[in-house]
């Protein structure tokens, strides 16, 4: 009769145990990358998460005029957030004043299928990227 019950305890405790971290491992989930190529809505602008930590803003859709070169971080409330680590392009020396290497800026990013928002910009010198940032994307 004890071993019966002590089997009994066993199987509740393993339960309470596995119902006890199912929260904790759910929010700490990664989220998804964020991948692919998007161009503005009604503008030339193009942006690119090229890699894991690597987005490329091209404000003009011609990465040969100006290429803008960030790491970016994706936050646990959704925020994107960016440092710009390089400028490309034959226009570069131009906007260095205005984008200067080292800037930081974050965004909020929502994907619904094959449309993107980017809304919510924010940072010390952020009023460079807000109006020019800011809208919907489609995929590329």
């Amino acid at each position: 009769m004890p071993t019966r019950w002590f089997r009994s305890v066993g199987v509740w405790a393993a339960v309470a145990l596995v119902v006890s971290i199912s929260p904790a491992v759910s929010e700490d989930k990664e989220k998804p990358a964020l991948c692919g190529s998007w161009a503005q809505k009604d503008g030339e602008l193009r942006m690119e998460f090229a890699e894991k930590d690597v987005l490329k803003i091209s404000p003009h859709g011609k990465d040969e005029l100006v290429l803008i070169i960030c790491k970016y971080t994706r936050g646990k409330d959704g925020r994107v957030k960016v440092k710009v680590t390089e400028l490309a392009g034959s226009a570069r020396e131009q906007v260095q004043n205005t984008v200067p290497i080292g800037l930081e800026f974050s965004f909020v990013w929502k994907v619904h299928d094959d449309r993107a928002t980017l809304e919510g910009v924010e940072g010390e010198k952020a009023e460079v990227f807000k109006s020019r940032l800011q809208g919907d994307f489609e995929k590329k």
